[in-house]
């Protein structure tokens, strides 16, 4: 991911604050897939990377001596100061630098955010070097041949909508070469449903979504509704589908 769009991300995100919630349905059955994997393991000093506005905050507090929640956005971090209890410490940093000492982290958790790194590799072996030793990463990454929907209609119009996603292989090499030993590997197909095609475009912005690395241009009026035709199709409710790659890491 460029700088450009990294900025361009991280102001979709922060106008997504509010409403974020109640749009991710699909991140939060990817983050109980995530959670019902932990069970009641005790996660010590747990960085939740890519926090959002603190949806799992709670769930991550009672399992954890201590929070760190880490988000690009501060205004996704507002909503999450209050959600995570006493020991929840707040950090408004860029996943792919990030402010931690080595060795300072047991337990880190990311779901539906590391796909916005601009170096998922290079995140990786950084993950490993804040990880104590034996230190976990429950990680959830929305990988290839995710929102092929989207692509699809958008590609009707000329024009790029959704970043490429990693394909799973590659994924878990990274994480080897990184050091770690993959000790949980999952793959899903979650699907979200909408009534319309405008419904389902309206939800990726409201979860800052819609970011692409070609950059988006002006849709007129005539492409705006290719894209809702093509999208709606001959059928009375849309459906978008995302391929979730579940890991846990062991350094």
């Amino acid at each position: 991911m460029s700088a450009a769009l990294k900025l361009t991300t991280q102001r979709q995100f922060s106008k997504a604050a509010t409403n974020y919630q109640q749009h991710a349905r699909v991140q939060a059955a990817s983050s109980t897939v995530l959670l019902d994997h932990i069970g009641a393991r005790h996660l010590g000093v747990c960085l939740d990377l890519g926090a959002g506005p603190g949806v799992n905050s709670h769930a991550l507090s009672v399992r954890a001596q201590q929070l760190v929640s880490l988000d690009l956005s501060e205004s996704m971090l507002q909503c999450a100061r209050t959600l995570g209890g006493d020991d929840n410490h707040v950090v408004c940093a860029d996943m792919d630098t990030l402010p931690i000492h080595s060795a300072a982290i047991d337990t880190v958790f990311s779901n539906f955010a590391m796909q916005w790194s601009a170096d998922l590799a290079a995140l990786l072996c950084e993950l490993h070097r804040i990880l104590t030793a034996n230190g976990r990463a429950y990680i959830a990454v929305v990988s290839e041949g995710s929102l092929e929907e989207v692509k699809a209609a958008f590609a009707t119009a000329g024009v790029p909508a959704i970043n490429q996603f990693i394909c799973v292989g590659d994924l878990t090499l990274a994480a080897k070469q990184a050091g770690f030993k993959v000790q949980w590997q999952h793959q899903a197909r979650l699907f979200d449903r909408f009534d319309s095609a405008k419904q389902a475009l309206k939800s990726l912005s409201a979860i800052g979504a819609n970011s692409c690395e070609h950059g988006h241009r002006h849709l007129s009026k005539n492409q705006y509704m290719q894209v809702l035709n093509h999208l709606q199709g001959s059928q009375p409710g849309v459906e978008l589908s995302y391929n979730v790659a579940f890991l846990e890491l062991i350094k």
